[in-house]
Order: structure tokens, then C-alpha cells, then sequence
């Protein structure tokens, strides 16, 4: 556009963290995230509580080492979490890789190597497959071949989810983490932490 003076009103980068930030701004004790459907349903979140989540997921994924234009891939299904990792791993700077619920382990396990994923979020729901998946990782190449460390989260869903926790041994995965003890271990809430 020519003759248009360039400033903050006009020309601003769009980005999910900006949606979340304005947002979370101007509608601060809106409904955020509901998840319904199942008898174990979390209560509603706001909006503010939904980018404090954010935050401290993004300080979790520092903590852990993910650095800016890093890889997270995702594998799980459409609950809370997932709406919260889309936001969370672009605020630590790092690069979501969403991978389709849908995937064999065949399938998922070539798509966490092409990417090189650092970190790996995994629904409780697919964790069969996800354990599969990551076994034939460890095992390409005499088991040379990087594992990215898993974060199983484990939310009610209908059905009920395998007897699973981030304690158990997943083959060749050396870090194992459960979602939301990561994320109360972080310190997204220390102003220290700055969104990148």
C-alpha cells in the first residue's frame, strides 16, 4: 500500500501468541476451553488461565531444553491440551509438528524422524501406538538414531485411557514426563520468563 506510514496499528506480525496475548487481555474470565462430552470433564477455562497454562508450558519446554526452531511434534487426539500446545510451543519459540491421531506406528514413527523432534507430547489414547512407534525409532541403525523425550498426557476421554503414567518405561526413551507434573514444575509464572 503505498504512501501508508508502517506502524504498530498496521503492521503487525500475526501470530497465535498475539491471538492468545490480546485475547486473554480483553476477555480475561471468558470461557477459553470446554471440553464436554465425557463425565469426567474438566471445568471450563478462562482465557487468563489458559495463557498462564501456556506460559508455563512454554517454560517447561525451556527447562527441558527446547530452543528456539526446535521441533515438537504432537500426537493425541482433539482435547484441551492439544488447543494449549498450539500456543505453548511457539511461545518457547519452537515449531509444532501436529501429527494426525490417525497414524500407524510405521507412519509416526518415519514422521518424528524427518522432523527431529526434540520432544514428543503423547495422548494416554494413542500411547500403543505412539510405544510402537518410538520403539522402531531406537531400534533404526543399532538404536544410534535420536529418541525425543515423551510427555504422555493423560486427560479423561470416553473411553478410558491405558493403565499408563510418565513413570512407565517406554523401549529406548530415556525421558519420560507426565503433562500437567511438567508443567506445575516449571516457572512460567517468574517474570524472569520471556515468551520468544
Amino acid at each position: 500500500m503505498e504512501g501508508t506510514v508502517l506502524c504498530a496499528a498496521n503492521h503487525a506480525p500475526l501470530t497465535p501468541i498475539s491471538f492468545l496475548e490480546r485475547t486473554a487481555l480483553v476477555y480475561p474470565d471468558c470461557p477459553a476451553i470446554v471440553a464436554a462430552g465425557h463425565a469426567a470433564a474438566p471445568p471450563p477455562r478462562t482465557w487468563r488461565q489458559t495463557r498462564d497454562h501456556c506460559l508455563r508450558l512454554a517454560a517447561a519446554l525451556a527447562g527441558l531444553g527446547v530452543a528456539r526452531r526446535d521441533v515438537v511434534a504432537v500426537f493425541a487426539q482433539n482435547i484441551p491440551a492439544f488447543c494449549e500446545l498450539h500456543f505453548g510451543i511457539p511461545m518457547a519459540g519452537a515449531v509444532i509438528c501436529a501429527l494426525n491421531s490417525r497414524l500407524d506406528a510405521g507412519m509416526a514413527s518415519v514422521l518424528l524422524q524427518h522432523s527431529e523432534a526434540k520432544v514428543v507430547f503423547v495422548d494416554a489414547a494413542l500411547l500403543g501406538v505412539a510405544r510402537e512407534a518410538l520403539r522402531f525409532i531406537s531400534q533404526q541403525a543399532g538404536g544410534a538414531s535420536r529418541v525425543p523425550a515423551v510427555v504422555l498426557i493423560n486427560e479423561a476421554l470416553d473411553e478410558p485411557p491405558p493403565a499408563a503414567t510418565g513413570n512407565d518405561k517406554i523401549p529406548g526413551v530415556d525421558r519420560c514426563y507426565e503433562y500437567e507434573a511438567l508443567l506445575s514444575n516449571s516457572r512460567g509464572g517468574d517474570p524472569e520468563f520471556l515468551i520468544r
